[in-house]
């Protein structure tokens, strides 16, 4: 069964992801000062959203694979995740070095290895060295290729065990991991880049991939309750948006009065598996919804269908946009947005649809 209404989500998380790095960067007054504008000044939480979508997504996939022990299933399940991810990302990345920052090829011949291999390997993530130099915001795609080798490998381990008990061990794991990284990095030694790189490495990531992950292994069990409240059908998708605003209010709430954020154990440890649990309803809404995605919401689905390549593009774009003085507040958004949107589509149409197909 697909679920378009998935690319719906897709769109609204590269938004955020978009919003946010055009208000933060542009210094966009008007946005970072008004009260209304939470969810842009946090627009980070896209990429929560876009982690909790992942884990729904390719463990349905991979689930059904394993299930029909497809021969060579690891080969081909990495296979497919590299067709899908690498060539985009290669591309993008070689321009951001040659279009954007040149001069990152000025710097020691060790320091450019050392920048290249972590890059080429997925791991730029693992350290502040190479976090976000080339294309800041590949350090995400590291970790969803490592979520995507964890996956691989085990699968056949989630697909015996009690959805459940799984999400509770998940979620178990990222609060400890992100416990142990407020002891380590306290708010007087270290920049909230450093415990933010930190933080989000797989382990402290792991409930959010995890809520997608715990969608998924009910959808592919298929008799039970829950699976039954994850089958479209008006109530459900109703239900599931009613929890979903719930639950993100909740969020809401308690981020208000806490938005240094870094310097409260509590909502490092805490808050974004609330904040995940949100969207994973909103996701179960989407799969839930009886309507398939036409009308007023298809050029929205088809910003979530080229969501990988405006993710990639738009921190380019945005950086070469920046240079020119006169372009700020909302004709520098704009300008991002179209400039993303264009360049995804090309790549889209010219690229990623014909690798995706083999």
């Amino acid at each position: 069964m697909q679920y378009p209404l998935i690319d719906l989500l897709r769109a609204v998380a590269v938004m955020l992801v978009l919003a946010f790095h055009v208000t933060m960067l542009g210094q966009w007054s008007a946005v970072i000062e008004a009260p209304w504008a939470l969810p842009v000044q946090q627009g980070w939480i896209g990429v929560d959203l876009f982690l909790v979508i992942s884990g729904f997504v390719i463990t349905l996939s991979a689930g059904r694979d394993k299930l029909r022990n497809a021969p060579d299933f690891a080969k081909h399940f990495m296979a497919r995740r590299l067709r899908r991810v690498l060539p985009l990302y290669a591309l993008t990345s070689v321009a951001y070095v040659f279009m954007v920052r040149p001069e990152l090829l000025t710097r020691p011949t060790q320091e450019i290895l050392i920048q290249f291999a972590a890059h080429a390997l997925f791991l730029q993530n693992l350290a502040p060295l190479t976090h976000g130099t080339i294309n800041g915001v590949t350090w995400s795609l590291a970790l969803e290729m490592q979520f995507y080798l964890a996956l691989m490998l085990g699968i056949g381990y989630l697909l015996k065990r009690n959805a459940w008990s799984v999400l509770l061990v998940l979620v178990a794991v990222a609060w400890t991991w992100r416990f142990g990284t407020t002891l380590l990095l306290q708010p007087a030694d270290s920049t909230s880049h450093l415990r933010m790189v930190y933080s989000t490495q797989l382990p402290g990531t792991i409930d959010a991939f995890g809520i997608g992950i715990t969608l998924a292994l009910l959808t592919l069990k298929g008799q039970t309750q829950w699976a039954r409240c994850l089958q479209p059908g008006w109530p459900q998708c109703l239900g599931w948006l009613l929890t979903a605003f719930v639950l993100m209010f909740a969020a809401w709430i308690l981020f208000v009065p806490r938005s240094s954020y870094w310097n409260h154990t509590g909502m490092v440890v805490f808050w974004r598996t609330l904040l995940a649990s949100g969207f994973g309803a909103a996701v179960a809404a989407a799969i839930t919804c009886p309507l398939r995605g036409g009308g007023v919401v298809r050029p929205f689905l088809y910003l979530g269908r080229i969501s990988y390549g405006i993710y990639l593009w738009h921190f380019p774009v945005l950086l070469a946009l920046l240079t020119l003085p006169g372009l700020r507040a909302s004709a520098l958004f704009f300008g991002v947005f179209a400039g993303a949107v264009l360049l995804a589509s090309l790549s889209w149409h010219l690229m990623e649809s014909h690798w995706t197909r083999k």
